[in-house]
């Protein structure tokens, strides 16, 4: 995995210090200056844990650590004493950023990528899918779990408390999950974690979770039926058939209830009283329609007197116009205004009309009164009549609908009474029959659920038949991987070639390196019989040469795990190479040891960023042409500040 680290960004409370690296980058100076907190803030961005020393206890807020995963550009910011980092990436314009756990996993955080925290963020940037290994190295059931970058940070960050200490965790006294871990890193850097068998891991965990699904899944419905009372498919036949049986002898006795009571033909007292229902629903009816007719009569009766009574005032009214104006003397036409011209006596002066005489006009109007007002009492007398019939009407109707809900009554009652004489036997056996029915239909369908049980379990079966081929195809992948042996001889002659180079003491030319392929614990044995003494980190007495032995044994996975092209994260920070070690006393092993250092940086490590810290800084030769960022760090010289540049104190 391509990775550079480009700047470091830290907040105080009193001020904010960036630190920027260069591809190699050296801090040296005195101690308690902070040189090692910057690696322990690197790796702090990076998901790592932080002791905060007494300054950062006072002053330390935040930090923020800028790099490039595989030309992508990354920021990690994370607070002090935070859990949770807040990354963001991409080019200006079209970042994308998000909050997610710095280590502990706690859910998919980013949709439909499988990302759950820091480690995952940062593979699927560089588009890497991380190596899975089994969590059980003692059982092929064991679930495949992922590599993290923290699991890779082992082999990129030699800290300075446990760089003559701890062996990159491989050792026999580590922690075993880091142990097993850290060999699982060095499986994957020399190959062993090759495509097929990252395949067939992969084919193997998806079909041994379908059979685990089947298998569930048929003693789930197994015990659902076991708790209903259903143990075999042989004794859901027998109730079957035992039901059946009960069922044609209930449906029997129903038809042979029913045709004894056609044969009796006795009439039902029920029977009568729904005709009298009937009966009187039918008269309801037929009184409803005749009050309404009778009301429609009353209505047509009383607008026929409103209207003679009318016409009789407005008659009155023109007799009493005509009385006023037969004394008038008309001069003029009323209409026009003209004179009128003379007029005989007996002659209207205005119509030109004999006059009626009065005694013929009070006769006329006589009659007329007499006519309407026989004509309006015989109407008022009619209109009378009605209203009464209508109120008889409604008592009528009243006692009608009393005598409906009376016989409504008298059906329930009976009703009930007939229910319990038939009811009470031909419904129950027909109850009967339903729930045999439906006992029948429920052991059919528990008769499907033991055939779908016995499906499950065959195909079960068959996955775990299918499991175990592909069990023994990733035995012999594994073993074929393991058997070419072309890269662990690389990383022994790789790791021999440095200690020489870098002047480990008591290290010869001669001598045989020999990394074992379960424990990936090199071995260093002078040439010779089987019987002579071996060279391990663990029996080394010089804590110089454990460092040295670490550092060299480091810069052999790092060429390697390019030449495999591996996810190993292309940086390495070295903190205090020359812990235990003199520049004075040993200046030519400090000489020796950057010269390998920088010779790699040069040529065959000429993609990966070095981070040095240390006492004191050796240059490059100038024939290697390398640009080295240095910064001499003291604890209380302003010319050459410390971390903190405020800061003076612990």
């Amino acid at each position: 995995m391509k990775f550079f680290v480009s700047a470091l960004t830290l907040r105080f409370k009193l001020s904010t210090e960036v630190i920027e690296f260069s591809r190699l980058t050296y801090f040296y100076g005195q101690m308690g200056a902070g040189k090692s907190s910057i690696a322990r803030l690197v790796d702090y961005c990076l998901g790592g844990k932080l002791d905060l020393t007494p300054a950062f206890q006072q002053e330390f807020v935040s930090a923020g650590l800028a790099l490039t995963v595989n030309d992508k550009p990354v920021f990690i910011y994370r607070q002090r004493s935070s859990d949770r980092v807040e990354v963001s990436w991409g080019e200006p314009g079209i970042e994308s950023s998000i909050v997610l756990p710095a280590r502990a996993a706690d859910g998919e955080v980013l949709a439909g990528t499988g990302v759950e925290n820091l480690s995952d963020l940062i593979f699927y940037i560089a588009g890497i899918t991380p190596p899975r290994v089994r969590k059980s190295k003692l059982s092929e059931d064991s679930e495949l779990i992922r590599l993290s970058l923290r699991d890779y940070l082992w082999y990129c960050y030699l800290d300075q408390d446990t760089i003559d200490s701890a062996f990159f965790h491989l050792e026999s006294e580590a922690h075993t999950q880091k142990r097993l871990k850290s060999r699982d890193v060095m499986r994957s850097i020399l190959g062993y974690h090759q495509e097929a068998v990252a395949q067939l891991e992969a084919e193997s965990l998806r079909v041994r979770e379908a059979k685990n699904v089947l298998r569930s899944g048929a003693k789930l419905l197994k015990e659902t039926l076991t708790n209903n009372d259903v143990t075999s498919k042989e004794d859901i036949n027998e109730k079957v058939l035992l039901l059946t049986k009960n069922l044609n002898d209930v449906k029997n006795y129903i038809t042979t209830l029913r045709a004894d009571i056609q044969r009796a033909n006795v009439s039902h007292i029920v029977d009568s009283l729904k005709e009298e229902a009937r009966q009187l629903s039918k008269e309801v009816e037929e009184t409803k329609e005749a009050i309404e007719a009778v009301n429609k009569l009353i209505d047509d009766n009383t607008t026929h007197l409103n209207e003679i009574k009318s016409l009789k005032i407005k008659y009155q009214r023109g007799l009493s116009a005509r009385y006023v104006l037969s004394n008038v003397q008309f001069e003029s036409c009323p209409r026009c205004t003209q004179t009128l011209p003379a007029r005989p006596v007996d002659i209207c002066p205005v119509c030109n009309q004999v006059e009626p005489s009065a005694e013929s006009s009070k006769m006329d109007a006589s009659l007329i009164q007499k006519d309407a007002d026989s004509r309006i009492s015989e109407l008022s007398e009619i209109i009378g009549n009605y209203e009464q019939q209508v109120r008889r009407l409604y008592t009528y109707y009243d006692e009608q609908i009393a005598a409906k809900r009376l016989t409504d009554r008298k059906i329930t009652d009976e009703m009930q009474r007939y229910d319990s004489a038939y009811l009470a036997t031909v419904l129950e056996y027909e109850r009967r029959s339903i729930e045999i029915e439906q006992r029948i239909k429920e052991l059919t369908r528990s008769l499907q659920l033991f055939k779908r049980v016995d499906e499950q379990l065959a195909r079960a079966d068959q996955l775990e038949i299918k499991e175990r081929n592909i069990r023994e195809q990733l035995k012999e992948a594994r073993v074929a991987a393991e058997k070419d042996v072309q890269n662990i001889r690389k990383l022994e002659r790789y790791f021999l070639e440095y200690l020489i180079k870098a002047g480990v003491p008591g290290i010869r030319i001669e001598d045989k390196v020999q990394v074992s392929t379960s424990t990936f614990l090199p071995l260093v044995a002078p040439e010779g019989g089987e019987d002579v003494a071996v060279t391990s980190f663990s029996n080394l007495s010089s804590g110089g040469k454990k460092v040295l032995f670490k550092c060299c044994y480091a810069l052999a996975i790092h060429r390697l795990a390019i030449e495999t092209d591996a996810s190993l994260p292309t940086f390495l920070i070295i903190d205090s190479p020359m812990k235990n070690i003199s520049e004075r006393e040993n200046a030519e092993v400090f000489q020796q040891f950057h010269n390998l250092v920088y010779d790699l940086a040069a040529n065959d490590l000429d993609q990966t960023q070095f981070i040095f810290i240390d006492k004191e800084y050796c240059e490059p030769e100038k024939s290697l042409n390398l640009s080295v960022a240095t910064r001499h760090m003291t604890p209380d010289d302003s010319k050459y500040p410390p971390l903190i540049k405020y800061y003076r104190g612990h």
